[in-house]
């Protein structure tokens, strides 16, 4: 009897050791680091090759299409901070496949792929933010907005 309560907690550990190693390595391959352009330049060297998220604005005529290969090359830059007259950082993207409606020169984007060592990015995944037009508006705002369009009804009492 004692023999099979070994038995059943040498297999029970070893399926618990297993659960955990594929919780790790399954939390290491799915975990990617996000950055802004220069906190990307202040740390490139560590993550060349590396998988991660970009996080930048379009510089406004630098877009270039390819449309036969479905392939994209822009340059995206860092937002002055408030008080500062400069943009920082500067950084050349190139992507391959379906390009969002919302891109275009200006818009807010948010990239993952790797760094070359050529220093371009090579973006896997294009997501551009929605112009704020279409944020923060409640309920009544979006009614009072959209009231003059919309055809009126009225009541009819039978």
């Amino acid at each position: 009897m004692k023999q099979r309560k070994v038995k059943f907690a040498a297999g029970f550990a070893v399926i618990v050791v297993s659960l955990f190693y594929l919780v790790v390595t399954g939390f290491q391959e799915t975990a990617m680091y996000y950055f802004t352009v220069t906190e990307l330049e202040a740390r490139e060297t560590e993550f060349v090759g590396k998988r991660i998220k970009l996080a930048g604005r379009v510089i406004p005529n630098t877009i270039t299409r390819d449309d036969r290969e479905m392939s994209l090359k822009f340059d995206i830059w860092e937002p002055p901070a408030e008080g500062v007259e400069t943009p920082q950082g500067r950084r050349t993207i190139s992507y391959k496949g379906i390009v969002p409606d919302t891109f275009k020169d200006g818009a807010d984007v948010v990239l993952e792929g790797v760094t070359r060592r050529n220093g371009v990015f090579k973006a896997e995944t294009l997501l551009a933010k929605c112009p704020s037009k279409y944020e923060g508006k409640s309920y009544e705002e979006m009614k009072e907005v959209h009231s003059d369009d919309a055809p009126t009804t009225k009541a009819v009492a039978y």
